[in-house]
């Protein structure tokens, strides 16, 4: 359930290509709250996977504001508890940002365990013991305690993204980021990676969704957000965007997939 509290605040974001020529994004002004669930929907090419990236900076904006628990990550600069101007560590900011893509980005050489562990360990220098502990339960958790020791090539692609979401979970973010995670899925695999998606909903995860799931849009999310051309053009409770949609391109792309 969100809260009233504002964990990403987007102001005016841009990203424009060919000296302005392509508007991937053309103006995003958007608020998310901890606890959101806000699904982001819209034709191809309407800038979604853009401006998810733009939120942990794997896409530089071209103007625009965000700002991610008060800090305005797009600054080179940014002032400390003394009121000094210091260099931004966008990579800080990143570990608070889980983020799960369309492939899965497993290390093909390292096992389950290893490539739940690695970024919890030099990153965040936890003791090994504490990680393997941690992985085990978050395995357990999505049903897949005995594939530890396995390597990706040996799960299906359901069970890889189960064990990217995880790996994600691994380091306690914030915020998770997913960007259409079950578009590279065979049919029969795609519920089980939206029935982890889901249980986070309920625990109270703050999640920013990219998805062609309309059921699971309309279901699980608290807010959701219509992209068209670059543009944020309706955002709506699921349930009333779906049901009365008011902008004529919403309108018209929800006649065409629904």
């Amino acid at each position: 359930m969100a809260t009233g509290d504002k964990l990403i605040e987007v102001r005016d974001l841009k990203k424009y290509y060919n000296k302005g020529a392509i508007k991937a994004l053309d103006g995003v002004t958007v608020d998310i709250f901890r606890g959101d669930v806000a699904v982001v929907i819209g034709p191809s090419g309407s800038g979604k996977s853009t401006f998810l990236r733009s939120l942990n900076l794997l896409e530089e904006p071209t103007g625009g504001s965000i700002l991610f628990g008060g800090v305005d990550i797009t600054k080179k600069k940014v002032k400390n508890a003394e009121g000094k101007l210091v260099k931004l560590d966008i990579d800080r900011h990143r570990q608070k940002m889980g983020m799960v893509f369309q492939h899965f980005n497993l290390f093909p050489h390292m096992t389950i365990m290893d490539n739940m562990t690695l970024a919890p360990i030099q990153v965040k220098k936890m003791p090994q013991a504490e990680a393997e502990a941690k992985a085990e339960t978050l395995l357990k958790r999505v049903g897949l305690s005995d594939r530890a020791l396995a390597y990706p090539i040996q799960l299906s692609g359901g069970q890889k993204q189960r064990v990217a979401i995880v790996r994600a979970l691994m380091m306690e973010p914030e915020v998770m980021l997913f960007d259409e995670p079950t578009s590279a899925l065979d049919p029969e695999m795609v519920g089980e990676v939206l029935d982890v998606m889901r249980t986070l909903a309920r625990e109270g995860m703050t999640m920013v969704v990219v998805t062609h799931e309309m059921g699971f849009a309309r279901e699980v999310g608290s807010r959701a957000l219509f992209m068209a051309d670059g543009r944020l053009l309706e955002e709506n409770a699921p349930g009333e965007l779906f049901a009365h949609p008011k902008n004529p391109r919403l309108q018209d792309f929800l006649s065409k997939v629904l």
